[in-house]
């Protein structure tokens, strides 16, 4: 009695799988954005590192900026819950100052502080926050509560109301999450502005910080230098070419050779 051919499945079903992995590591818009691009936030959950622990204020510092940087202009009628817990590591750097808020772009009369009794409440607040229309930053710092399945409740609450949530890490390994990037922060040097005081010293130049984006959904790892300036981020030129060696002065009688 004659049998009906095998039928593979093998293949088809591999193929699928590569089709939902590339749909998830690949973002909606395309390739990963480069220079000042990626200094914009789309809609969902976003990370912040500092490099070190005394790197705490800078990343929150960038933390602001980058809020307030990539609001629309439909989002100024939105209140900023800012969440954090009562004790802890972040709290060493004291609370939000509000002439310091308007300094990098958010106006203290938008900003709701919430001081929460533990990791649990911080994170169902910032949920509960964004749920209701708002902006979010948070402060989570080490907690095994913020891990993949809380990250991405945040994420698809963020999403579902076209807003952002900017969440404080810890400056040290962090765990996998459902953010759509990650960056780790450091203060730089400011230049030195043009005029100087009574006593001969310089005044302060702009804020500057290394940013090094180290997670973005389709794209590699990437580092920037950044300047806050004008009530925004500007990419500088970038770091390995910023700290490169100097080239060796040229001998005189030997050919200078000439890149190219």
């Amino acid at each position: 009695m004659p049998t009906a051919p095998r039928v593979r499945h093998g293949r088809p079903q591999l193929e699928e799988l590569r089709r939902q992995i590339r749909a998830i590591e690949t973002p909606v818009g395309g390739p990963a954005p480069a220079g000042q691009d990626a200094l914009t936030l789309g809609a969902g959950l976003h990370e912040v590192c500092p490099a070190s622990y005394l790197d705490t204020p800078a990343a929150l510092a960038f933390q602001i900026g980058m809020l307030t940087q990539c609001s629309l202009a439909s989002d100024n009628a939105r209140p900023v819950l800012w969440v954090r817990p009562e004790s802890g590591r972040a709290q060493d750097f004291g609370r939000p100052y509000p002439l310091a808020l308007a300094r990098w772009g958010l106006a203290p009369e938008r900003v709701l502080l919430v001081e929460a009794r533990d990791a649990g409440d911080v994170l169902w607040a910032m949920e509960e926050g964004l749920n209701a229309g708002a902006l979010v930053l948070g402060e989570i710092g080490i907690s095994p509560r913020y891990d993949l399945v809380a990250s991405r409740r945040l994420h698809r609450a963020a999403q579902a109301k076209a807003a952002r949530v900017l969440v404080l890490r810890s400056h040290q390994e962090a765990q996998p999450s459902a953010a759509l990037t990650r960056w780790r922060i450091c203060a730089m040097p400011s230049p030195e502005r043009p005029w100087r005081g009574a006593t001969g010293l310089p005044g302060l130049g702009a804020p500057r910080f290394c940013a090094v984006l180290e997670r973005a959904r389709g794209g590699p790892p990437k580092t920037f230098e950044i300047e806050w300036k004008n009530a925004a981020f500007h990419v500088l030129e970038s770091a390995p070419m910023a700290r490169r060696a100097a080239q060796p002065e040229p001998q005189p009688g030997r050919p200078t050779r000439l890149a190219g």
